[in-house]
């Protein structure tokens, strides 16, 4: 650990400055693979660039209800296990909402895989007695700049002093709403988070772990806000005698 903050120092000894990385953007939900139908995939690519956070696609699509709510969470490609405390939210959510009775979460075990397609997805849900599926999509990124005040860290003991080190993390999560039988994503959402931080680079990996933590929390209490109303909306199409 010493050798590393000396190695550091003297690094930031040389450069004399601060540095200015940019942070990459966070990947989005088209750039994960999971949607291959090319037409579905443009319609979702014009909500998802939208101001708006939440917003209805105009498929004359009406889901079935009744129902329950399937949930996926995906993440780098890769089906995420939804944790109970999570789970608890959602239900939260949904409660608020009629003619949801209630949230189910999809496993690689109900679909025999990690990495699934949205079909895979749909079939699971469905198989569930789902008629609609929610999946959402968390991609985070990252980034380390040094601060002016990292000259000192030639001190050493500015290591564990001088905020030296600006640290600085996004979580972005990008949700759609899919019709199981059809197919047809009839809603978008989405939760966005950007904390930064200053510390001494001795603490930067708790730093780095405690923004990484918050960032998810405040992108996913954006994304559930921001989901309630598209759901009642779907709903209450559904609900209505078609003319």
């Amino acid at each position: 650990m010493r050798s590393s903050l000396a190695l550091l120092a003297l690094a930031v000894l040389v450069s004399g400055c601060a540095s200015h990385q940019e942070m990459r953007e966070p990947r989005s939900l088209l750039q994960s693979g999971l949607i291959n139908d090319s037409k579905e995939a443009a319609r979702l690519e014009q909500k998802l660039t939208d101001k708006d956070i939440a917003a209805l696609l105009d498929a004359d699509i009406r889901a079935k209800v009744p129902t329950k709510l399937a949930l996926a969470a995906v993440s780098d490609g890769y089906l995420s296990a939804i944790g109970a405390e999570e789970l608890q939210r959602w239900e939260a959510i949904v409660q608020g909402v009629p003619y949801i009775e209630g949230v189910m979460p999809v496993t690689s075990l109900s679909i025999g895989s990690t990495d699934p397609k949205l079909h895979d997805l749909r079939t699971a849900a469905a198989g569930m007695g789902c008629e609609l599926l929610l999946l959402y999509h968390v991609s985070d990124s990252s980034v380390d700049n040094y601060t002016d005040a990292a000259a000192l860290y030639w001190t050493f003991v500015g290591l564990w002093l001088v905020p030296g080190n600006l640290y600085e993390h996004r979580t972005v999560m990008q949700a759609i709403i899919v019709d199981c039988r059809t197919g047809v994503i009839l809603g978008t959402a989405t939760g966005d988070s950007h904390l930064s931080a200053a510390c001494p680079a001795a603490y930067g990996e708790v730093q780095e772990g405690k923004l990484a933590q918050e960032a998810r929390q405040k992108a996913m209490d954006d994304l559930l806000k921001a989901c309630k109303p598209v759901l009642k909306a779907i709903v209450s199409k559904a609900a209505q005698p078609r003319r």
